[in-house]
């Protein structure tokens, strides 16, 4: 199976071992050493359950992990079509120190708590180009319950209609989870040191417990596209994030237009002057 064959059927795609794991351990022995934290002593962990490190290191992705860039680049439709800017990994780790350690542990349901979409920045449209793939990228290897993602691939399909019957666009306070009640297939993330999962834009996604007393590295990174999608392409070729919505849609082609403004922040950070709906 291919890439584009595995995240039409998938909503997402699975690389295993696309980033070197002496690049991983570097970065994160870098996190230690700066932060002075002794992974081998909990005492010294940050008190907050989750948090993100602050960046220091940045790499391109063509040259850090050449695999998820020839991937991105195939599902998007070439490095011309996707924004400059977010064509880079950096080490702003999605850390989970230990959140939920001490509760009894529950696996992935539609009545875990956070589900929701990434893309706190920018007003969301069916076609936005803000958010085209969310990759996680893995630092070091996840066990179960070991504080992994909880993903629902079948969110793809309700998210999409949502966001057509809203041609006005919707805000980042939209309250996305309310759709996991529609989802069946719930599934927690395992991975091993440098793997990359892409995910579909549109995927509901929920943090989890980590009891096993170490560190999660993650990154959340965000792929944008220079344009807006096409849905009504007069030669029908479609990139892979095009056909994918048009599948979950279950049309071939979708004359769509939005009626409200498009609004982002500049530096990703969140959108403030809009109100859930």
């Amino acid at each position: 199976m291919n890439i584009r064959e595995e995240f039409l059927n998938n909503y997402l795609v699975h690389l295993k071992g696309a980033l070197s794991r002496s690049l991983c351990e570097d970065w994160v022995q870098d996190y230690f050493t700066r932060t002075g934290i002794d992974e081998s002593d909990p005492g010294t962990f940050p008190q907050e359950p989750d948090l993100f490190s602050e960046r220091s290191r940045t790499i391109p992705m063509r040259e850090a992990s050449p695999m998820t860039w020839d991937a991105v680049c195939e599902l998007l439709g070439g490095e011309d079509q996707i924004e400059e800017r977010t064509l880079y990994f950096n080490n702003s780790f999605n850390l989970n120190i230990n959140n939920g350690a001490h509760e009894v542990w529950k696996g992935p349901s539609s009545e875990s708590p956070g589900w929701h979409k990434d893309g706190w920045f920018f007003r969301h449209f069916l076609d936005s180009p803000e958010q085209a793939l969310l990759c996680l990228v893995i630092w070091r290897d996840i066990q179960p319950r070991s504080g992994g993602t909880f993903f629902a691939p079948d969110s793809v399909p309700p998210i999409c209609r949502d966001l057509l019957a809203h041609p006005e666009g919707l805000p980042h306070t939209r309250g996305w989870g309310r759709f996991i009640h529609e989802c069946k297939d719930f599934r927690e993330l395992t991975a091993e040191t440098g793997d990359v999962f892409i995910l579909h834009p549109f995927m509901l996604h929920a943090p989890s417990q980590n009891p096993c007393g170490r560190i999660r590295f993650m990154n959340n990174k965000v792929v944008s596209l220079n344009k807006p999608m096409q849905f009504n392409q007069p030669d029908g070729n479609y990139t892979a994030l095009e056909a994918s919505i048009l599948q979950a849609l279950e049309v071939e082609s979708l004359n769509f237009h939005i009626t409200g403004e498009r609004k982002r922040t500049e530096d990703f950070s969140c959108m403030e002057e809009e109100t859930a709906a």
